[in-house]
């Protein structure tokens, strides 16, 4: 019984999809490093702790607060029995399938949020990263807590993608901020992360959509219907891949070709959306996990051509 309870704890906490927060924290860090030469090893930690205490509490609250749709998606990626994978959708099935208590879930997300505020005083006061780190702290909280929380519960009123946007790009922002002050240059730098997470997130509600909308969860998706929601997806996987121009245009260096790897998976990925394969709940599964390694890729091989760069000279 406790085995089965611990591993239920694991699962809910989506440890696999905290890359996501963590690498985009490691490129801000890395930019920081690259363009200004500046970098602490303890206000790095201190971040990214408060990151990953930040991301565990919307990913608990989020499954607390998705319940009802989750438990009547019957059409998600995956299946309903299967656990959470790159290319799932609906949740973990950890609430749905009553493994846990509900009200602990939301209570553990709610003390991981609060656990974020002593972290950012430190960081502030004790380490003196400036006077924007509590307020900067706060709008994360913002977007992460509003995601799907009252009293705005963005993702219930089409607003989750424009949320993650934002968060995602306030997160690399704040990285670079803490290292070395505040500048436009991380944020022209990771335009292909900002762009590529609402687009995943658009992708990924596809297959949601009807059990979202008897839930009363108005996604994107929802509202502007399916064919719609892959054609702007198709649209901002593009973008993202031209964003890239600016990591080209500042290194000049071989190393950006790793970026090759990201591009290769995310046009993968709107390839099979552009074919009118998303009716296909195989193929959108497919495209779905595949851009899902293109968006867990751009952080990591855009900090590695900065940081390669850096290194070698080349």
């Amino acid at each position: 019984m406790l085995k089965d309870s611990l591993r239920a704890w694991i699962e809910v906490q989506k440890f696999p999809r905290h890359s996501n927060d963590v690498f985009s924290f490691v490129l801000g860090s890395a930019l920081a490093w690259y363009n200004a030469g500046q970098f602490h090893w303890g206000v790095f930690a201190a971040g990214l702790a408060a990151v990953f205490f930040m991301a565990n509490g919307i990913y608990l609250t989020n499954e607390y607060q998705d319940y009802e749709s989750d438990r009547a998606n019957r059409e998600r990626i995956g299946g309903e029995k299967r656990g959470m994978g790159l290319d799932t959708t609906g949740g973990t099935r950890v609430l749905v399938n009553g493994r846990l208590n509900r009200r602990h879930v939301y209570i553990a997300g709610m003390v991981f949020f609060a656990l974020c505020i002593p972290l950012g005083l430190l960081i502030q006061f004790g380490f003196k990263t400036g006077p924007w780190t509590i307020p900067l702290g706060v709008i994360g909280l913002f977007f992460t807590y509003g995601y799907s929380n009252p009293p705005v519960k963005a993702s219930y009123r089409g607003m989750g993608e424009l949320f993650m946007m934002l968060g995602y790009a306030a997160l690399v922002f704040t990285a670079y901020y803490l290292q070395a002050g505040a500048a436009w240059f991380p944020l022209v730098i990771c335009l292909p992360r900002i762009l590529s997470v609402p687009a995943l997130k658009l992708l990924r509600n596809i297959p949601d959509a009807r059990a979202d909308a008897s839930a009363g969860k108005r996604t994107l998706v929802v509202m502007i219907g399916k064919a719609r929601a892959g054609r702007v997806y198709i649209l901002l996987v593009i973008a993202a891949i031209l964003a890239f121009i600016p990591a080209v245009a500042v290194t000049r260096s071989l190393f950006v070709l790793l970026n090759v790897l990201p591009v290769y998976y995310l046009a993968s990925s709107a390839l099979y959306i552009a074919r009118g394969r998303w009716n296909d709940p195989a193929q959108l599964a497919k495209s779905c996990r595949s851009g899902f390694k293109g968006l867990l890729l751009i952080p990591v091989t855009l900090a590695l051509t900065f940081l390669l760069s850096a290194f070698t000279g080349y």
